[in-house]
């Protein structure tokens, strides 16, 4: 007779699928957020505005031949969110539906766009501060540290959570 060898089965823990925190943040601190981010908005608005001011009649077949792929985006958007509410959704979507390697290249991307539009913004802050305190603004590495500390500020506010983020720009 051969003799089994029992081996204990150790239990795992129940994975949680990784979703998005519901109510992490309230009505006001999603409005401010919003607020936050419709200068792009804004500066679309004005400016489509002066291209219609400028060429009178010749900008509207221009406005709707950009608006309608817009349109298309955003209800792509909307029903890629009902399908996966994810925090990576683009990068989600295009590895799922797609291709896991465009999905990461997509999301490389995005990394490099936010890299780039982050410090686009911040960079003009230096000579702005070293004006104010009644330095040389065109003075290379204070530039620099000013711009350091600042991405460095935004980063670990971004990495604490979207309530910091909230209450932070709040504050502002």
């Amino acid at each position: 007779m051969t003799e089994r060898l029992a081996t204990a089965v150790p239990e795992t823990a129940q994975v949680l699928p990784a979703r998005l925190e519901p109510d992490a943040i309230g009505a006001a601190q999603d409005t401010i957020i919003g607020m936050a981010n419709s200068a792009p908005t804004v500066a679309i608005g004005l400016s489509l505005a002066g291209l219609a001011a400028a060429s009178a009649y010749g900008s509207g077949p221009v406005i709707i031949l950009c608006g309608v792929p817009m349109l298309v985006i955003a209800n792509a958007y909307r029903r890629l969110n009902l399908w996966n509410a994810n925090c990576g959704a683009s990068f989600e979507w295009v590895g799922r539906a797609i291709n896991p390697y465009l999905g990461f290249m997509a999301g490389w991307l995005m990394i490099a766009a936010s890299l780039v539009g982050g410090i686009a913004g911040v960079v003009v802050l230096g000579p702005s501060v070293l004006a104010i305190f009644g330095a040389s603004a065109s003075a290379t590495w204070p530039n620099i540290f000013i711009s350091t500390i600042v991405i460095a500020l935004m980063l670990l506010i971004a990495v604490v959570g979207i309530r910091l983020t909230a209450r932070s720009l709040c504050i502002a």
